[in-house]
């Protein structure tokens, strides 16, 4: 036997609107609070608030977000393209290749493992030490 589709009922969602907007609060106000949040270095652990504009990168690997420890930005074929790439932390990156040990940075480059083992990935960046 074979039911036609108007037989079938079709079940709505509808999202229930939980949450409650406080009137009181501006947009300037929600951004200042939201500023104020202060998070750790991964690598120091030394607290800044998001107002001081010192945590530069989040680690691709351990997702800790950083101000220093930064070993540079992936330039394998898995992580991202020519405008964004994830950035890595040295504690993340493997250090059996010259490209993670030398001009380390937040604006520099780096290989992570995936990468590393991708054969897509241009020897030039592949060196060992």
């Amino acid at each position: 036997m074979i039911l036609c589709c108007s037989h079938h009922k079709k079940n709505k969602v509808s999202p229930k609107n939980t949450y409650k907007i406080d009137d009181s609060l501006s947009t300037t106000k929600i951004t200042d609070k939201f500023m104020n949040e202060h998070i750790a270095c991964g690598t120091c652990h030394k607290v800044f608030s998001l107002h001081q504009n010192k945590l530069t990168a989040i680690c691709g690997g351990c997702n800790k977000f950083l101000h220093c420890g930064i070993a540079g930005k992936c330039v394998g074929p898995n992580c991202g393209n020519s405008f964004h790439r994830l950035s890595w932390c040295k504690k993340c990156v493997p250090k059996t290749i010259i490209i993670n040990l030398q001009d380390l940075g937040p604006n520099k480059d780096c290989l992570c493992q995936e990468c590393l083992d991708d054969p897509k990935t241009p020897s030039c960046y592949k060196k060992k030490i």
